[in-house]
């Protein structure tokens, strides 16, 4: 006899289907236009573009600030007091605002002053509206909320839109400012509908935000903001690197090959980020039910992500070939270094953004990402400088690795161990 699902299972598994419309169109349409991009801009173009869009994501991680997490766990709490929720997302949205203001007076002066953005300032300034839609678009509220349908229809509408757009409207290699202005414009208009959805949906009113809101959010975000900052530094800057060290076609190869892999690795998002919210509460009501819902997780999702590592890493020349076609077959040793990263991001999200943050572990896990950082720097530098795009490969894999390594040891001294089912906790107690 079948058992019936619970109302919280219900409502998660709803909210995994619904970020799989949202992240399916989030991954699978970049994905479908990538190949595509490839073909008609050529390898050194699509690589200038890749190089904008990573510069860009510098941004978006500042803008970012860690709410996608900290607010996402602070709504989680509060979603049943309208003001509450109100006064939060005005606070979030003003500080997101005066950052992203911040980074345009930070991104001016660098297009007029240093001669390699000068000389290409066009495509980093249309790669910053992608910055201003990541700003509107209130992804945390709705997480929070843990109500993914509205959301996923605004996301997925407006890129979807922008992907057809650019198979109808670039054609030709002198296009690649238009293919990136649809891209940054779809998810610009995405975030204008998802603000205006959360206004709607979740009744917000408008309210004043004291001084003390701010500062509450601010502190609240802080190491989660170190955090991301430092995970940018080591994941979003080798596609930059390569482009400044080695040139626009390797960073096209790079590029090319890392987005190949993070779309595999995009097939399980939509249910870590519904299970975030979800042990934030479960934590705090009773940390042995929280174990053992994290450990049933660790296992199967380390088994899924491992099928779509192991066939990249075996069928890496081939895939390269038939999505790219031979002018990017330098792309494939990159994709044979890199084939296994889809395992090791999901094992570190389970460690990191499932464990640590809802245990509290915020300031270990920044301080392990502010190594890989800077570790990330001094091996990326010399390694591109010799070996091009494989050599940014190499690094990216190798500290994955050992941020996964760090992750262990942290929770092991923290009583926290994944894999064995006893708990050396009493049910209910929360981490002080």
């Amino acid at each position: 006899m079948v058992q019936a699902l619970t109302p919280t299972r219900r409502k998660l598994l709803g909210n995994v289907i619904w970020l799989y419309g949202l992240q399916g169109l989030n991954y699978l349409v970049p994905l479908a236009v990538l190949p595509y991009l490839v073909r008609t801009l050529g390898i050194e173009r699509y690589g200038l573009l890749a190089s904008a869009q990573a510069f860009a994501q510098y941004f978006t991680a500042f803008t970012d600030y860690g709410f996608n997490l900290s607010a996402t766990k602070k709504i989680a709490l509060i979603r049943h007091s309208g003001d509450q929720v109100s006064r939060l997302f005005w606070a979030v949205i003003l500080i997101k605002a005066g950052l992203m203001a911040v980074g345009a007076l930070i991104l001016t002066p660098l297009l007029i002053l240093v001669p390699h953005f000068r000389a290409d300032a066009p495509v980093y300034a249309v790669a910053y509206l992608a910055v201003v839609g990541g700003v509107l678009f209130p992804l945390w509220l709705f997480q929070g909320m843990e109500q993914m349908r509205y959301i996923s229809i605004a996301s997925g509408g407006a890129k979807a839109l922008s992907a057809v757009l650019i198979f109808i409207l670039v054609r030709h290699p002198s296009d690649y400012l238009l293919a990136l202005g649809l891209q940054s414009g779809g998810i610009l208009v995405a975030g204008i509908v998802g603000f205006s959805s959360a206004l709607a949906s979740f009744n917000i009113s408008f309210c004043s935000v004291t001084r003390e809101d701010l500062r509450q959010v601010l502190r609240d975000g802080w190491h989660l903001f170190v955090s991301n900052a430092a995970a940018t530094l080591y994941t979003n800057t080798y596609v930059f690197l390569v482009g400044i060290l080695a040139g626009y076609t390797q960073a096209g190869y790079f590029s090319a090959a890392e987005k190949l892999t993070r779309a595999m690795i995009g097939v399980l998002g939509p249910v870590t980020q519904t299970v975030f919210p979800h042990i934030s509460v479960l934590v705090g009501q009773s940390r042995d039910m929280a174990m053992r819902f994290l450990r049933k997780s660790l296992a199967w999702i380390a088994v899924l992500s491992f099928i779509p590592s192991a066939l990249l890493l075996v069928f890496a020349r081939p895939i390269a070939l038939v999505l790219f076609a031979s002018r990017a077959e330098g792309s494939v040793s990159t994709l044979r270094w890199i084939a296994l990263l889809p395992f090791a991001l999901a094992i570190s999200s389970i460690f990191a953004i499932q464990t640590m943050i809802p245990f509290g572990l915020e300031k270990q896990l920044s301080r392990i990402y502010i190594f890989a950082g800077f570790s990330s720097l001094a091996c990326a530098i010399p390694a591109i400088s010799r070996f091009g795009s494989p050599g940014a490969g190499a690094c990216l894999m190798g500290v994955e690795i050992v941020v996964i390594g760090l992750m262990w040891v942290v929770l092991k001294r923290h009583g926290i161990d994944l894999l064995h089912s006893a708990s050396p906790y009493p049910a209910g107690q929360v981490l002080s």
